[in-house]
């Protein structure tokens, strides 16, 4: 083999194992046409489907290969500040602290009260709701809407962020980030102080934490808070909205809805 073609080999080797190593940073996947998601207002994940809300309170439901279907026509579901999936049920929140719940199948919905105009977040865990409102105050609601305080008053309040993951609660407060039990009110700190300061998004799926940063950097956490980046650094700096389903990330980037594994 002359020097000619050995180098030309080596360098062949060489873009290949970058090749691969960009292809294993980069496994997404578009689904539909560019732009057809750039008027949801919020989605959520369950029962193996995506289920989203419109401008116009349109609501679709989305598999996991992009096929969507619209469940309610334009009015249905106006106004809606959260939503949350919990046990076959969408909940959300509407208007002035108004809490509806929906049937997914039948499509039957019930107001269970407007006790909740000072949310300030609000995620499903264990068969409940937990909500914590603008003055920090923990909050659990049952699926009848009957709800009780938790802990006392403003003990969440530095929480900038909200998800919930392997039985327990995760706020990022002051930068850092904590893991508490609800029924205990235990909490321990995971990671190190401030390491969580640019973190603008937080959603918890089968045991990881997905976090999006103010640069568009996405990181993937464990429960031991061991962190990996995911793509290349500011990669998401389009995201508007971040949800997991079936083991994949799902974003909407310029109106556009990708798969990420």
């Amino acid at each position: 083999m002359n020097q000619v073609t050995r180098r030309t080999l080596l360098l062949l080797s060489f873009c290949l194992m970058v090749f691969a190593a960009e292809a294993q940073k980069r496994r997404w996947t578009q689904l539909g046409k560019a732009g057809d998601w750039r008027n949801t207002v919020d989605i959520v994940s369950m029962n193996g489907s995506l289920y989203s809300i419109e401008k116009d309170g349109t609501l679709w439901k989305t598999d996991d290969e992009g096929n969507y279907e619209k469940l309610a026509g334009k009015g249905s579901f106006q106004d809606v500040q959260f939503m949350v999936a919990l046990d076959g049920y969408l909940f959300t929140l509407e208007g002035d602290g108004e809490l509806y719940k929906t049937d997914l199948e039948s499509l039957r919905w019930v107001k269970l009260g407007d006790d909740w105009k000072n949310t300030a977040g609000i995620v499903a865990l264990n068969g409940y709701l937990y909500s914590i409102e603008t003055d920090g105050t923990l909050y659990q609601t049952d699926k009848n809407g009957k709800w009780k305080q938790i802990g006392e008053e403003g003990s969440f309040k530095d929480a900038s962020l909200l998800a919930a993951m392997n039985g327990a609660l995760w706020t990022v407060e002051d930068g850092t980030l904590y893991r508490s039990d609800p029924k205990t009110l235990r909490w321990k700190q995971v990671g190190k102080e401030g390491e969580w300061d640019e973190t603008v998004a937080l959603v918890g799926e089968q045991g990881y934490l997905w976090s999006l940063e103010s640069n568009g950097t996405l990181f993937k956490t464990d429960a031991s808070g061991n962190y990996q980046q995911i793509g290349e650094e500011g990669a998401y700096n389009s995201m508007t909205h971040l949800v997991a389903l079936n083991g994949y990330l799902f974003t909407i980037e310029n109106g556009t809805l990708y798969r990420t594994k």
